[in-house]
């Protein structure tokens, strides 16, 4: 699922032209309004923002001459503090005596004209501590724009604008100084220089850092390759700089800024002028990048803002005081095995339970109840159920918590530390008794219990007991809030038989978070990774890891498959000497990790793909069909055109024995997933009865017959999702076996015996079918029957043997067609092929003339075995003679030999 960023929404812009008296929707293009009596405005929620043709004539006219004003107040206040500071360190040495000898300094400092300049220097500092607490005690700040309701959208399309419901805001009121002085400065006799003010902003250094982290290349020779010119960037009445104005006020809306900044501008140009979105196209980026890469940086700036501790307007939150350590109860024991999460939380400025803001607020609520207390956070592996218990921890450190558990601390209980700690105690079950009691005494703890499932085969050396049989009485009967996690699994496998324990806990659904909240907490990881190994991370490598990972690591889900990706990527790039980590690096790393090619990883892997289709061609011969069919699939997986809700591929082959069904699935496997090995290999005859389901979707616990676990279709894919699946003989399995392929074919996943989904997206699957080989081996022994109708009438009879809803669920059906001596000539040549490579590696020369294939072909051939008796003949006539002969001592390394006409009997 693409990241889609959530700019929908959240803003309006709309144009009125006073003439007309007309109200309009700006949509796609973004005009500029030069036109004194026309009029963009926008609108959040909440908001509507206008600019006026006076407000700019005023910032144009007055704004560079009171700037020069404060500047030269500022400069002079500055220039006045240095005798001040002079005359004080004065006052402080003749005070320790030091100046007693110098009698000039000693009566200037007793003058009242050192008196007058210090007090100037005083007045001085007031000055400057006035703008400064004027710029930073009461800033103008944009409101958040939250998104608006479709209704409202609907309303507005329907009935217009209704103004009266929205606060009206000046738009000019939120530009910074710097966003004031580069409008000003490129507004000449009336015009604004759209061009200037272009190349102005790109070397603004916080828009050189915004390219740089988009991994943009902006300089002259890319400019001028896109057009970027005088006559696609030209000037306008100063009239429209309202239009500017209104569009970088958006910019900064839609990226959560609290002030309309330079960078806001260029986006804005950006959106305006087709030229620029070329340039763009050019360098395979988006205003959407530019947008975030933005967003970031505001995230950045207010998250230093906040802990600057200068800031005058950091938030205060009411919680304790200076004793506030002893509000919570002793817990000595279990501070042993145990972790403060709230004292955890709070050495961190990272935010928390990103993407889980729902499931934050249920289990506040669960939390706060009178009985009850105790939740269970039950999720698939890396979608946050830890990172959400910190969220919490986080809003309780500062307040944001109803009163029932404000101030309480979150507890996480170590296991292997609680049996380590009681192993030098003479009885766990009195530990866990002290520690419970503890608990119990406090009051004020939520115990944390993460992976719930690990108590169960923890045993106490001294009694042999389990720790969950130990805890169940005191979690059952609990006077204090419970916290745990588990996946669902291990739910089913331990908890859903357990009436009691059930009943005992609240459950709570963890889902994987979004892409876009996954992107979100990448960016959080930024500056901490590239401390770490000292590399650069552009953005698109963070947009690649999100959708790499939600696409191709099934073993976890978001966040934590994307970070683990995005951490690999980073050890990757410090190993390898990348000092800038991109998208192509990322997706590198993920082809490594999974043996299989990713798209866009370079043009070698486009040149492997573009002829894999001859490399198949030399190895299967005469299935041409099949052979395009499948490598057509490929390239469309490879280019992400494909559906990727379902399999690359799914084929049905059907033939007569010995035609390569099975041999074209193992050549595919290995020339694009890397090995024969790869392939995984089902017999349908196994599955002939309703009993074999449960067999197919993974036996809960069983093993065979040497006491090992036995291993199903459902384990072999989710070990390797990448591979070619291949169900020999389809027609054997029992039909309600057949109905788990809908599902296989439609969804491209399965869900286990254990509730674990299992993902097909990445497979090709292929299935074989004996059915109408009578038919298509009679075509050829008769001389009557065309291919084409032999053909015809074999579907029919599988069209009678398989029912309609699963035949048409395959990509395509695709009929071998049964070799003649032509094609086990070929065979017989590729065969002899291989038997020269593999004496070779021993240094002998195999060789022979032409006719021995066409001999081997004739005396091998066995009407309706296909290709398998020429390989046993080769085998038992030539490889024999040449292993008899080697043996003998008659042939010897270095040596040339021929195959003769007397070995093919």
């Amino acid at each position: 699922m693409a990241i889609d960023y959530g700019w929908q929404n959240r803003t309006l812009i709309g144009s009125h032209s006073k003439d007309s008296n007309i109200f309009s929707v700006v949509q796609k293009e973004y005009p500029i309004l030069a036109k004194e009596s026309d009029a963009l405005f926008l609108l959040t929620r909440d908001q509507f923002f206008t600019v006026s043709t006076p407000q700019i004539s005023n910032v144009l006219t007055n704004y560079l001459r009171y700037q020069k004003y404060y500047d030269n107040v500022r400069l002079l206040a500055n220039v006045l503090l240095v005798p001040g500071l002079v005359i004080a360190i004065g006052y402080l040495l003749r005070q320790i005596g030091v100046l007693e000898s110098i009698t000039i300094v000693k009566d200037f400092l007793s003058s009242g004209i050192s008196d007058t300049l210090f007090g100037i220097s005083l007045f001085s500092v007031f000055i400057l501590w006035h703008d400064y607490y004027k710029d930073k005690s009461h800033p103008v700040r944009l409101p958040t724009a939250e998104t608006i309701p479709l209704n409202d959208l609907e309303e507005i399309k329907a009935t217009g604008f209704k103004f009266g419901r929205y606060a009206h805001l000046e738009a000019i009121n939120y530009m910074n100084d710097l966003s004031l002085d580069v409008i000003c400065g490129n507004t000449a006799n009336d015009e604004i220089n759209t061009l200037t003010l272009f190349t102005e902003l790109i070397q603004y250094p916080q828009a050189v850092e915004i390219f740089r982290r988009a991994n943009i290349s902006v300089n002259e020779e890319t400019l001028s390759s896109s057009e970027v010119t005088k006559d696609s960037l030209p000037k306008y009445p100063s009239t429209a700089i309202r239009s500017f104005v209104i569009y970088a006020l958006n910019e900064a809306l839609l990226t959560s800024s609290k002030e309309i900044r330079p960078e806001h501008i260029l986006l804005a140009l950006f959106n305006v002028f087709p030229t620029l979105k070329k340039f763009l196209l050019t360098q395979n980026s988006s205003i959407d990048i530019l947008r975030e890469v933005v967003r970031y940086q505001s995230y950045e700036q207010e998250k230093a803002l906040q802990t600057n501790p200068l800031n005058l307007n950091a938030p205060y939150y009411k919680r304790g005081g200076i004793a506030e350590s002893w509000i919570y109860g002793h817990t000595f024991i279990l501070n042993k095995f145990s972790k403060n999460v709230n004292e955890y939380v709070a050495r961190y400025d990272d935010i928390f339970g990103i993407g889980h803001e729902e499931e934050i607020e249920t289990l506040v609520s669960v939390l706060g109840k009178v009985s009850n207390k105790n939740a269970l956070l039950i999720g698939e592996p890396g979608v946050g159920k830890s990172s959400l218990i910190l969220g919490i921890a986080q809003r309780i450190n500062r307040g944001d918590v109803p009163i029932q558990i404000k101030d309480k601390r979150i507890l996480q209980l170590d296991i292997n530390g609680l049996i380590a700690f009681a192993a030098r105690e003479k009885s766990v079950e009195e530990l866990v008794a002290k520690a419970i009691q503890e608990l119990e005494n406090a009051g004020d703890t939520i115990l944390y219990i993460d992976e719930m499932q690990e108590l169960i085969p923890a045993k106490a050396q001294d009694s042999g007991h389990s720790l969950a049989g130990i805890l169940l009485p005191y979690i059952l009967n609990s006077k204090f809030p419970i916290i745990g996690t588990v996946n669902h699994a291990d739910y089913k496998k331990y908890f859903y038989s357990s009436e009691s324990l059930r009943q005992t806990f609240t459950n709570i659904e963890v889902s994987e978070i979004s892409a876009d909240d996954a992107l979100v907490i990448l960016e959080t990881k930024i500056s901490q990774l590239e401390k770490n190994f000292g590399i650069y991370i552009t953005l698109p490598a963070l947009i690649s890891a999100v959708e790499l990972a939600q696409r191709y690591v099934k073993d976890r889900k978001l966040p934590s498959s994307s970070v683990q990706l995005l951490e690999s990527s980073c050890s990757w790039a410090q190993s390898s000497g990348v000092q800038l980590l991109t998208e192509e690096h990322v997706a590198k790393v993920l082809s490594n990790q999974k043996g299989v090619s990713i798209a866009g990883v370079n043009a070698e892997e486009s040149t492997k793909l573009m002829q894999l289709e001859e490399n198949i061609k030399n190895r299967v011969i005469g299935q041409d069909d099949a052979i395009k069919a499948i490598v057509e699939s490929l390239r469309r997986a490879h280019t992400d055109i494909r559906n990727p809700q379902k399999p690359i591929g799914t084929f049905l082959f059907m033939g007569p024995t010995g035609v390569g069904k099975t041999y074209l699935a193992k050549v595919v496997s290995e020339e694009y997933f890397g090995g024969e090995n790869e392939m995984i290999r089902v017999d349908m005859s196994e599955y002939q009865d309703i009993a074999s389901i449960e067999k197919f979707l993974g036996e809960t616990g069983k093993t065979n017959t040497m006491g090992q676990t036995a291993v199903s279709l459902i384990d072999k894919v989710k070990l390797n999702p990448y591979t070619v699946i291949l169900f020999d003989e389809i027609e054997k399995a029992h039909p309600q076996v057949l109905d788990l392929f809908l599902q296989m074919f439609d969804e491209g996943r399965l869900t286990s015996n254990l509730g674990e989904v299992i993902d097909f997206t990445h497979s090709i699957i292929v299935c074989t079918s004996n059915i109408g080989s009578l038919i298509l081996l009679e075509s050829l022994s008769d001389g009557k029957t065309t291919w084409g109708e032999a053909k015809d009438r074999a579907l029919i009879e599988l069209r009678q043997s398989i029912r309609p809803e699963l035949l048409n669920r395959f990509d395509k059906v695709i009929v071998f067609h049964p070799h003649d001596i032509d094609h086990l000539s070929e065979i017989s040549t590729i065969l002899l092929t291989e038997l020269s490579k593999r004496l070779g590696e021993k240094s002998i020369t195999l060789t022979w003339n032409a006719l021995i294939p066409q001999l081997i072909a004739s005396k091998a051939h066995e009407p309706g075995l296909g290709a398998r008796p020429i390989k046993r003949y080769i085998q038992e006539n030539i490889e024999g003679n040449i292993a008899k002969e080697m043996i003998e001592g008659q042939i010897q390394p270095g040596e040339e030999i021929e195959i003769k006409e007397s070995w093919i009997i």
